[in-house]
C-alpha cells in the first residue's frame, strides 16, 4: 500500500468545540478574522487563553478547524 501524505491536507472545519488539546484556528462568530488557539485541558476542563483568561471552549460560538498536525519542517522531503 503506498504511503499518504496528510500533511498537506485541508483542515475540517466544524462548529463544534474540540474535544482533545492542540492548536486550533477559531473564527469567533463575532470576529473578522480566525486566530491560532492552544486547546489545553485545566483542571479536567480544556479551555483557551482569551482576553487574559482561561476560557472554556464549551463556552465559545465559532467555527474550529484542527487540531492542526505538527510540522515536519522544511527539510522534510519523501523519497
Amino acid at each position: 500500500m503506498p504511503h499518504v501524505d496528510l500533511s498537506h491536507a485541508p483542515l475540517s472545519q466544524t462548529t463544534a468545540p474540540p474535544r482533545q488539546p492542540g492548536a486550533y484556528w477559531f473564527h469567533s462568530e463575532s470576529a473578522y478574522w480566525q486566530i491560532l488557539v492552544v486547546v489545553r485541558v485545566k483542571d479536567g476542563e480544556l479551555v483557551v487563553w482569551l482576553f487574559n483568561e482561561d476560557v472554556p471552549v464549551a463556552t465559545l460560538n465559532g467555527r474550529w478547524r484542527g487540531p492542526i498536525p505538527p510540522s515536519t519542517g522544511p527539510a522534510h522531503r519523501h523519497e
